[in-house]
């Protein structure tokens, strides 16, 4: 049955009242959420690499579940979010041009959310320093952080300065839709084409990103469907007056959302994982490793490596995970890294002398 919202508050408020939602225990609870979707995006991903042994314990799980956490809100409710503020803000506001406007700021701000959380999760020091354009004289070089500090001077000048441009001349000017028609609005929307043109050059760029928008569909398909059906449950648990009723559809829902979200995690880790920096909660290896050992069982293990009457330099590898006990290894490769889970080797810790690390600079993987 339908009832008032005098009731539906109450029962609402009895359900967080039974949770004891403070802060303390909210931010227990935000921990506890991103410490276990590391752990199991943590877990998937090392066991498509044929390593089992995982330690249960360790801080690294939480940065994991964060970036994993930050690209769902980033497909989900980022953009929800942008439409809601941009169509509620200027309905007040009351400027002409009501649609057009936030239709522009809505792109405008999403795509700046979109560019500099991308930015930090994936981009490296190689893309970072990438020459864009080089003219006849190799003097003159526009980089990518170049392109990227001019599109963000652009971006928050229009999303900054302009609403405060519009709302004066709105209010201090009689020729308001004049100014409005012939400069505001053609200004606004060339802000838009800069922002679809800055995405171009960035897919045409760098390849990698492409493959990576079109293995990771099945993320982002199901990370909407996971916001969608919280919104649904949301919408009629309000609607229900009866408690049995809510409890039901909370569990009921619950379990639907938690299906949905292993799902998700398992097509992050397919799709998404390997093309995010090590350092960042991914496996994107970001350093190469050459381990000294002393025990000639290793002379015949099927990686690049120097013998000497000394020692065996096994190298270069990627250090794909660490043990209390163990090092899981994998060859150094260029092709294949996204399109099939390398094959990992398992070297005991106590038999290696030393290891010499070396960072990526040239891409890596990419």
């Amino acid at each position: 049955m339908i009832i008032d919202n005098k009731e539906t508050n109450k029962i609402l408020s009895d359900f967080y009242n039974t949770l004891n939602l403070n802060i303390k225990n909210i931010i227990l609870l935000v921990l506890s959420y991103l410490y276990c979707t590391g752990y199991l995006v943590q877990a998937a991903t090392l066991r498509n690499f044929g390593i089992y042994r995982l330690e249960t314990l360790k801080f690294h799980y939480i940065e994991v579940g964060f970036t994993f956490s930050v690209l769902i809100a980033l497909v989900t409710i980022i953009p929800v979010g942008c439409y809601l503020a941009h169509f509620r803000i200027r309905r007040k506001s009351n400027l002409p041009h009501f649609k057009i406007g936030a239709i522009t700021y809505l792109i405008n701000t999403y795509n700046l959310f979109l560019i500099i959380t991308f930015f930090s999760i994936f981009i490296t020091m190689k893309e970072w320093t990438y020459v864009l354009f080089q003219f006849d004289s190799n003097t003159l070089q526009i980089r990518l952080n170049h392109v990227m500090l001019l599109y963000l001077s652009i971006s928050l000048i229009v999303l900054i300065l302009f609403p405060l441009l519009e709302r004066f001349v709105r209010k201090n000017l009689k020729s308001y839709k004049l100014i409005y028609n012939y400069i505001i609005e053609p200004f606004r929307i060339a802000t838009v084409l800069v922002a679809i043109t800055f995405d171009v050059v960035l897919l045409i760029s760098f390849p990698w990103i492409g493959s990576l928008l079109l293995k990771g569909l099945t993320f982002i398909a199901t990370s909407i469907m996971i916001i969608t059906v919280i919104y649904v449950i949301g919408f009629y648990m309000n609607k229900l007056g009866d408690k049995r009723s809510f409890h039901v559809l909370a569990c009921v829902g619950s379990v639907g959302v938690i299906v949905l979200l292993f799902i998700c995690l398992n097509a992050y880790v397919y799709s998404v994982v390997r093309y995010i920096p090590m350092n960042r909660g991914g496996k994107l290896p970001i350093t190469r490793s050459y381990l000294i050992t002393t025990n000639k069982v290793f002379d015949t293990i099927p990686i690049n490596k120097t013998i000497t009457t000394e020692n065996t330099k096994i190298g270069p590898v990627y250090i794909i995970e660490e043990t209390q006990d163990y090092l899981y290894i994998a060859k150094e490769c260029e092709n294949e890294w996204f399109d099939d889970w390398a094959s990992t080797f398992a070297i005991k810790k106590d038999v290696i002398q030393y290891i010499k690390n070396e960072r990526i600079t040239m891409g890596g993987p990419r």
